[in-house]
């Protein structure tokens, strides 16, 4: 038995992320917060959350499989360029009074993110699927119990040139990318998703 969360996101390259890594673990020692080993492979902008599936409850395996396919549908539907991202603000996130995630956040930097993700959501909603309009994109660095108020903290992020449909496997710290889709102008871009 396996829980599943799908989710639309953007990811760095692999030199990218050991750098953001690499970024977060000192801050987390600039904070006197609990260092653990690099997440490098699983640092992420989630764009939107398709949900929670038990595969061990045929339903549930069965929606899912119906909402991944929907995703897939409307990701292939999307001409967009590349976009790119730009950090400028450190904080905790608040909804949880342990083990709250320290993110990079961002103004203007990150507005191209925004408007991706409401024209992808538009996708979404086009095929029956519900979708959330809150939306604060951000890159999970680590995990602690203190709050971090919000400060500038400049970092340079990437230009994404794909976004992609995760699996995160509940319980085993694990995401499979199910999909990926190219950004970029049409004739640099092959709107098929590509498994990794």
């Amino acid at each position: 038995m396996t829980v599943h969360a799908l989710f639309f996101c953007l990811r760095p390259d692999e030199a990218t992320a050991q750098r953001l890594a690499e970024v977060g673990q000192a801050i987390a020692r600039r904070l006197g917060l609990r260092e653990r080993p690099s997440r490098a492979d699983r640092l992420h902008v989630t764009l939107h959350h398709l949900g929670w599936y038990d595969d061990a409850i045929p339903e549930q395996a069965t929606a899912m499989a119906a909402v991944r396919a929907a995703a897939e549908r409307a990701a292939a539907s999307i001409v967009w360029p590349t976009l790119p991202l730009q950090f400028d603000e450190l904080l905790s996130f608040t909804r949880k009074a342990r083990n709250r995630p320290l993110v990079l956040s961002g103004g203007a930097g990150l507005d191209q993110v925004r408007q991706f993700r409401a024209h992808l959501g538009e996708r979404l909603s086009a095929q029956g699927l519900t979708i959330d309009p809150h939306f604060t994109p951000h890159l999970t660095l680590a995990y602690d119990d203190r709050l971090i108020e919000p400060e500038a903290h400049t970092v340079p992020g990437w230009t994404a040139i794909d976004f992609h449909l995760a699996d995160s496997l509940q319980g085993q710290s694990r995401h499979v990318m199910v999909g990926r889709w190219p950004l970029g102008e049409p004739s640099m871009r092959d709107s098929a998703p590509v498994p990794r």
